[in-house]
């Protein structure tokens, strides 16, 4: 897999070692070296095509990864083990050689209506360091080129693999799905490079299972108050018509990254200039999804320029928050329901409230809010909508608040 390359090449190279919806391999799959990619010539990409020993009919060289757990942050091991099984090969087919292998995490976009994908995070490591056992696949020492001569049966290697706290190889996002398909998605695989003595032709075996990563945060930073609270205000009439009496809205947050599962606390100040009273508010967290389609244009180095795509825009309410005003002192009552008392006309009000983040439940029936930054074709973007009514027959006076989701994976890894 290339990274930070072509996009069309690393798209293919991904679609090829992905299979289809359900992970198969089309018989008889490969995948074009550098040098025959963009060659015209049928004869030589057939001839240096480096076939994938899953696709065939009866591989030699089968490989598997079964991991410890599916979820790593950054930082953190993604442990497991590999299993390698080199077939015994039959008196028609020749020795077979291999070159180190390495385990790879790969975190990708994508839009399955459009059959596009992107790869946005990627870091690999040889076998050998991951696992101390690698040396058993190897019957003997390896030649000019890395290959050595395969040792036939099944082999188990433990590994454990550390993801790097930088974002030298991408910057991880967590997981998300949409009921669209668009995605937010890792594996983790392992591949191995496999070569015919006899006759030179080359293959790849390779695995991979699907996992979760996450970016690591660190709480001092991404707990800490803004330098300046992040704020919203507005005037407005609750009147149809004329009227010039106004209400005015003031709502703030004192921060901007806020984890999933939480309740966000939004502080309001209303001066109530109408001669109503206001009797609701309502918090709603809308997520706006925006899906970056590439349009078959090329730029000068003959890739698709990023910016040239066409775009779709969707807003969903995924969670909300009513206060409503409560019940007076009743004769003969202790209480009453309710702690909000409104806004009387002519008053001014400070007082708080808040609004749940959702987290996705274990069945993952809806997804869990996540802010996601764009890379190339998805931004998950989040905001709370500050609305105050004094009633259905009155104009509503409302504000919007930014706000960026996190898990809480990435504060308190595993």
């Amino acid at each position: 897999l290339s990274f930070g390359g072509s996009h069309t090449r690393s798209a293919a190279e991904l679609r090829s070692l992905l299979g289809n919806s359900n992970a198969r391999l089309k018989a008889g799959s490969a995948i074009l070296p550098d040098h025959v990619r963009n060659s015209t010539d049928n004869k030589a990409q057939k001839e240096h095509a480096v076939a994938l020993e899953q696709a065939k009919s009866r591989a030699r060289v089968e490989v598997d990864i079964v991991l410890e757990s599916n979820v790593c942050v950054q930082g953190g091991y993604l442990r497991g083990h590999i299993k390698v099984r080199i077939r015994k090969r039959s008196k028609k087919e020749g020795i077979i050689l291999l070159s180190e292998g390495k385990i790879r995490v790969v975190g990708y976009e994508s839009v399955p209506s459009e059959d596009e994908n992107h790869t946005f995070y990627q870091y690999a490591a040889p076998l050998s360091a991951v696992t101390d056992t690698s040396r058993s696949l190897y019957g003997a020492a390896a030649d000019d080129e890395g290959f050595a001569p395969a040792t036939e049966g099944m082999h188990i290697l433990p590994f454990a693999l550390r993801l790097p706290t930088d974002n030298f190889f991408g910057s991880p996002k967590g997981v998300v799905t949409f009921s669209s398909g668009v995605c937010v998605r890792y594996i983790a695989m392992v591949s191995i490079k496999v070569k015919d003595a006899e006759s030179g032709k080359r293959s790849i075996a390779h695995f991979y299972r699907h996992c979760e990563i996450w970016p690591f945060l660190n709480p001092a930073t991404v707990l800490q108050p803004a330098s300046r609270p992040l704020q919203a205000s507005t005037a407005k009439s609750m009147a149809l018509i004329g009227n010039s009496s106004k209400v005015k809205l003031h709502a703030q947050m004192h921060r901007l990254y806020w984890p999933a599962g939480s309740r966000c606390p939004v502080s309001l100040h209303v001066v109530n200039g109408s001669k109503k009273t206001i009797r609701g508010l309502t918090l709603t967290l809308v997520r706006t999804n925006t899906v970056f389609r590439p349009r078959p244009i090329l730029d000068a180095g003959g890739d698709r320029d990023p910016d040239s795509c066409q775009t779709s825009t969707t807003h969903k309410v995924v969670s909300e928050s009513v206060l409503e005003i409560c019940a007076g002192v009743a004769k003969g009552h202790a209480s009453a329901k309710g702690w909000w008392t409104g806004i009387a006309p002519g008053r001014e009000l400070d007082f708080l409230h808040y609004v749940p983040l959702p987290v996705s439940d274990q069945l993952r029936l809806f997804a869990e809010a996540l802010s996601i930054t764009r890379a190339r074709l998805l931004e998950v973007e989040y905001s709370i909508r500050v609305t105050i009514t004094a009633g259905s027959l009155s104009p509503d006076v409302s504000v919007t608040l930014p706000i960026r989701i996190f898990n809480f994976i990435s504060l308190d890894p595993p």
